[in-house]
């Protein structure tokens, strides 16, 4: 089956997306993305580095157990099992690919939260990090020399929709765990099951010192979160070395059902990206 190209359907980014992140982000898109990944190849995971598929995850084009439909093709469903914590932990390295690390990044994915999808307590999303394996995730407490991360959150579904935001291990931080700052502008983060959804994460350092970083998030193009004060690092030669495709159910706390949950057409871009054109 013919498929618009997706350089091309990143250029088509809908008009109603772009207008309203137009106060945060340049208005045409493409001409920054750095790398992609649809998840249409079944050796899809060598774009990312990797030399297998985890076990928890597989290509899904339907999926009738759970209410799947698919948003552009096939798309890669992601299992927590019952009492477990793990779904998958996949990252895309800026050094070892480019050559280089940003000091400011553009994350666009597409979830969908299956219809099992039934979370009772919060866990981990994909996001951006520099923990250079030192600190920043795991109760690794940061100072703003070792490390940093954002990576998302969900918490506990509540009366049908699961929470999401952002999950901060910043200079400022208090005890040994992260930040939670859900995405609440407009009722915008929280999301229902068995629907496709536009994520976009926008990270930019900080000044080494200052309380300068900013964090940003959209939904389905609309401004759903935004704080401009954050500090992240008091050093330079932290950067942001990894785009991290992180499930993860805890917290010391385990999965109480088997869960899944879908992601498609991840770009990481130097400019906002936006969501697909609009589809029925």
């Amino acid at each position: 089956m013919n498929r618009t190209p997706l350089s091309l359907l990143l250029i088509l980014t809908s008009a109603a997306g772009l207008h309203a992140a137009a106060s945060h982000a340049p208005r045409r898109a493409g001409s920054g993305v750095l790398f992609t990944c649809n998840f249409e190849s079944p050796d899809w995971f060598r774009q990312w580095g990797e030399r297998r598929a985890d076990p928890h995850t597989a290509l899904a084009a339907a999926d009738p157990e759970r209410r799947f439909q698919p948003l552009d093709g096939k798309a890669l469903r992601i299992r927590v099992d019952r009492g477990g914590h793990y779904g998958l932990s996949l990252q895309y390295r800026f050094k070892k690919r480019l050559g280089w690390e940003p000091e400011e990044i553009y994350f666009r994915y597409y979830l969908r939260f299956a219809d099992d999808w039934n979370p009772k307590r919060g866990g981990k999303l994909p996001g951006l990090a520099g923990t250079y394996g030192r600190a920043g995730w795991g109760g690794r407490p940061v100072n703003g020399r070792n490390g940093w991360s954002a990576r998302g959150l969900f918490k506990g579904q509540t009366n049908g929709k699961t929470p999401i935001g952002y999950y901060c291990y910043h200079a400022d931080m208090k005890g040994r765990y992260g930040a939670n700052w859900v995405w609440d502008r407009d009722g915008l983060g929280f999301l229902e099951n068995n629907r496709w959804y536009c994520i976009e994460q926008y990270v930019r350092l900080n000044t080494p010192g200052q309380r300068d970083g900013i964090l940003r998030g959209w939904v389905d193009g609309k401004p759903a979160f935004e704080k401009t004060d954050v500090r992240l690092r008091d050093v330079p030669t932290l950067k942001i070395e990894t785009v991290w495709i992180n499930l993860y159910h805890g917290g010391a706390w385990t999965a109480e059902t088997e869960d899944h949950l879908y992601i498609d057409n991840v770009v990481i871009s130097r400019e906002y990206v936006g969501p697909m054109t609009e589809r029925k």
